[in-house]
């Protein structure tokens, strides 16, 4: 009791010989931290406005305001006419303890800025990280958001998403779509490659180059298999890929191409006491 009593009378003392000092920290801590949030709100609103990815320019502003806001304590500290020096250590101390304490935080802001420096990709990109595939939405210091095609909201640290492979679908412009058709053998191969290629040189959506291929791929065991290929734009990606699959099967059925599918046939032994038996066979 005796030693709090010393402290407060201590406290008492220096507020009291030190009070101009201390209204004046606190009215340049006030002023200044209103101007730092003002500072960083147009920085922000001015990176909106032009090219620079926002992730990227989010990121330099929360750098910037963490700084701003450590000048100006240590410009408080100053103004009461403490030790610099003195509050350097103990800061020092102090960040030391917390950098130790949030050593993952800081793994994950040290990728997150290395995910902006190297912009392997930027919000509205269809990626796939590790497993997890879907939209990007946002992109922090600590964190990166997708959205999946389901509608779910998964956010990755940086950390994991540095050292996870990623693949981009939607960086460059343009896609190769690939197709793989079977059909029935006795089929005319000819005739399944010009209809084939009919139809991609008819396909608006098919781009005229680079040039598409069709060639027959496999002999499978119930069918011979075609492998189609074509280059699209990539925001087209999905449309021709569900449109390509009907105009197939409408082409070969209007010109009786035969498509293989499985089939399972019964057999009944009516003579003597042989149970029935089953067999599967591919093919129409």
């Amino acid at each position: 009791m005796e030693d709090l009593n010393k402290l407060l009378n201590q406290f008492g003392d220096f507020f009291v010989g030190n009070w101009f000092r201390i209204v004046a920290a606190l009215i340049v801590l006030i002023i200044g931290g209103i101007l730092i949030t003002l500072l960083t709100k147009l920085l922000m609103k001015i990176i909106y406005g032009t090219k620079i990815d926002n992730a990227a320019g989010g990121f330099v502003v929360a750098l910037l305001r963490v700084v701003l806001w450590i000048a100006l304590i240590f410009g408080c500290v100053s103004i009461l006419g403490l030790d610099s020096n003195s509050f350097l250590v103990a800061f020092s101390s102090v960040a030391l303890a917390i950098g130790l304490a949030l050593k993952d935080s800081l793994s994950n802001i040290a990728n997150g800025m290395v995910i902006l420096a190297e912009k392997p990709f930027r919000k509205g990109d269809h990626v796939a990280i590790g497993s997890v595939e879907g939209i990007i939405k946002r992109i922090t210091i600590l964190t990166t958001e997708l959205t999946t095609f389901d509608n779910k909201k998964v956010i990755l640290p940086n950390n994991t998403v540095a050292s996870d492979n990623i693949t981009n679908f939607t960086a460059n412009p343009t896609r190769r779509i690939d197709f793989t058709f079977g059909v029935a053998y006795g089929s005319d191969i000819d005739q399944v490659k010009k209809i084939l290629e009919d139809l991609i040189e008819e396909y608006p959506l098919a781009l005229k180059m680079p040039k598409a291929s069709v060639f027959l791929e496999a002999q499978s065991a119930s069918s011979l298999d075609f492998k189609v290929r074509f280059w699209v734009n990539t925001v087209d990606y999905w449309t021709v890929y569900g449109q390509m699959q009907a105009m197939v099967y409408k082409a070969f059925v209007s010109n009786n191409i035969e498509i293989p599918f499985n089939q399972l046939d019964i057999h009944l032994d009516t003579k003597g006491n042989v149970e029935p038996h089953l067999t599967t066979k591919k093919g129409k």
